[in-house]
Formats: C-alpha cells, sequence, structure tokens
C-alpha cells in the first residue's frame, strides 16, 4: 500500500469518528428541560429529588369532563355516557345515575350541587332564558329563574343554597361573576369586567381562584377571592381549569405551563385547540403565596381534580382525550 493511498485512508477514518462524534453530541445527549414560564422563583421551593410522573389511564375513551362525589369520580365520554369509579376500584364502570343532560334541548350548562343529589341547568333558545334545578335523575323540576337576564354563562354550586354563574369566557369580552341564592331567589354580582374570566370554588364554598387576562401580561393571572377581597397569586400564570382545590380550602394544586405562546387570544386560543401546552404541577398554599413542585412534564393538562383521599389528581391529558390519574407522594 503506498503512503498516499494510506493518508487517504486515515483522514477517510478520522473523519468519519469526528462526524460520528457530532452525531451522537447533538441527538443521543440527554436534553435539559427548559426553564419554567416565571421569571421570578421567589416562594417557591424544590424537593430534593425529581417526582417521577406515575400516569395511570382511567378511561378508554375520550373524556368530556370529570368531577368527584364523594369518593366516587364521575365523568362523561364524548357519547355522553356518565361513568363512574369507586374509591379502591381500578375499572370504571357506566353509572345508573343517568342525570337529564341529553334531556333538555336548549340546556347550555349543567352544575351538581354540592351533595351531588341534585343537578342545575341553564336553558337558552328562542323562547327560553331560564335557570332550572332537579333531582339528579331528571325528576322534581323547579324553575329558579323564569327570565334569566345573563346570558353564555358557567354555572357550578358551591353551597346547598347558591349557585354561581360565570360569563363564558373570552379574552376578547369583558365578564363577570354573579351569586344567585336560592333561599331569597336574590342575584348579586362578586366580581366583573375581566377578561377571560374564570372561576372555581373551593369546598367551603366561601372562597373562590379566579384567572383572567391583562393585556399587557403574556398569560393568565391568577388570583383568589375571600372574605370579600382579591388577591393576585404571584409567579403562577395558569388557568384554573388546570387547578383543584385541596378539601382544606386553602391548598391548590395547578398545572402551570412552561410558557404560553406570543401572539395567541387566551384564554379563546387555547379552548380551540390552536395551542398547547406543557405542563409541570404544582402544590399552592393561596393565603402565604408558597409553592412546591409535585411534578414536571406532564403535558396538556385540563379539568384538573383531587380525589377525596387527596392522595391522586385526576385529570384529561389533551394530546389523547383519555383521563388519567397521578398518584401523589406523602
Amino acid at each position: 500500500m503506498s503512503k498516499k493511498t494510506f493518508y487517504i485512508i486515515l483522514i477517510a477514518l478520522v473523519g468519519l469518528f469526528i462526524v460520528g462524534g457530532l452525531i451522537w453530541y447533538f441527538f443521543s445527549k440527554p436534553s435539559i428541560p427548559s426553564e419554567p414560564a416565571t421569571t421570578d422563583s421567589a416562594g417557591f421551593t424544590f424537593p430534593g429529588q425529581e417526582t417521577t410522573a406515575d400516569l395511570v389511564p382511567v378511561s378508554d375513551n375520550f373524556v368530556i369532563s370529570a368531577r368527584f362525589a364523594g369518593d366516587v369520580l364521575l365523568f362523561y365520554d364524548f357519547s355522553g355516557q356518565l361513568w363512574q369509579l369507586k374509591n379502591g376500584e381500578s375499572k370504571p364502570e357506566l353509572s345508573t345515575q343517568q342525570t337529564n343532560e341529553n334531556q333538555k334541548p336548549g340546556a347550555k350548562s349543567f352544575a351538581f350541587s354540592p351533595d351531588a343529589k341534585k343537578i342545575a341547568y341553564y336553558i337558552s333558545d328562542s323562547k327560553n332564558n331560564s335557570l332550572f334545578i332537579n333531582n339528579a335523575d331528571g325528576k322534581n323540576q323547579k324553575t329558579l329563574i323564569k327570565n334569566l337576564q345573563l346570558r353564555d354563562v358557567i354555572l357550578s354550586w358551591p353551597k346547598t343554597n347558591q349557585i354561581a354563574m360565570t360569563s363564558k369566557p373570552s379574552g376578547l369580552a369583558r365578564g363577570g361573576l354573579w351569586s344567585f341564592d336560592i333561599s331569597t331567589s336574590k342575584t348579586t354580582k362578586v366580581i366583573g369586567d375581566l377578561l377571560g374570566l374564570e372561576a372555581t370554588f373551593s369546598p367551603k364554598g366561601d372562597e373562590f381562584i379566579y384567572s383572567y387576562i391583562n393585556q399587557s401580561d403574556r398569560g393568565p393571572i391568577l388570583a383568589v377571592y375571600r372574605n370579600g377581597f382579591s388577591k393576585k397569586i404571584t409567579n403562577v400564570s395558569t388557568l384554573v381549569d388546570k387547578c383543584a382545590w385541596s378539601s382544606d380550602s386553602i391548598n391548590i394544586y395547578c398545572a402551570i405551563p412552561k410558557l404560553w405562546p406570543d401572539s395567541v387570544v387566551l384564554p379563546d386560543d387555547y379552548y380551540k385547540g390552536i395551542i398547547s401546552t406543557i405542563d409541570d404541577i404544582w402544590k399552592i398554599n393561596t393565603e402565604t403565596g408558597a409553592k412546591n413542585i409535585v411534578s414536571e412534564n406532564i403535558g396538556d393538562v385540563s379539568n384538573l381534580v383531587l380525589n377525596g383521599n387527596e392522595d391522586s389528581l385526576i385529570f384529561i391529558l389533551k394530546s389523547s382525550g383519555l383521563l388519567y390519574k397521578l398518584k401523589l407522594t406523602p
């Protein structure tokens, strides 16, 4: 073999080695997690070790919404069927407690009573704009408001004698939250004139967290309403659909997006599916503002709820549409 041929082969081998090294570096090197969307880490504390996401699928089909009634998880699939998962069981079954959601033409929003024995619903069509309640089985209907002046509202039922009505959220329209007292038939405006307003009441029903849009901020602002006063929860940008109350009505769990995209209308574009997020889950004290990481890089979380034992979070993962359970470590 001539020296010229030898050097050509040597140079070729060295080149292959360098190219192979570059390929390994860029494609096999472990990725570094991106920084959270918040720019100020004050108030955040991290455990000594990362939490491993132990996700277990609960449903076999796409899920619209889910909530707990006592220790039973109730959720609707896209066909309108109501499923239940009892505490200690691994598989859900079709519920015998079929509500009248698909039997009321023009019904726009529904809410279970705190004991899940009654359901409130809002009907709006060309002739009626009214608020009703009846038993969860559809019996004993009662009209609460015959001529409801509000339109496009979302119902919640935080206390036995209190039904809340919140404007359908949009970053293009200012909305409010009203409280209806069943015993006195009186409607009171609680907060209002906020873009993209959404709210979730605590288990006690006396306070609620809410998210809204400030045009000067990149993402939604999260705040708590307690004892007649509002207070922002600092260093948190998320929607209340990604949050769940603890039974103490003090702590909340929230899926917080690492980043909100620029040049979008929130929450409209998010609910339309135009954008998606990668979320970390945090536990937040609404009184002190202290925050602790629970799990990272979960995906796009919606309809977050906490089970009765407070050892698991249940949520819909928007990438699959399925319902999942995340076990919380002690």
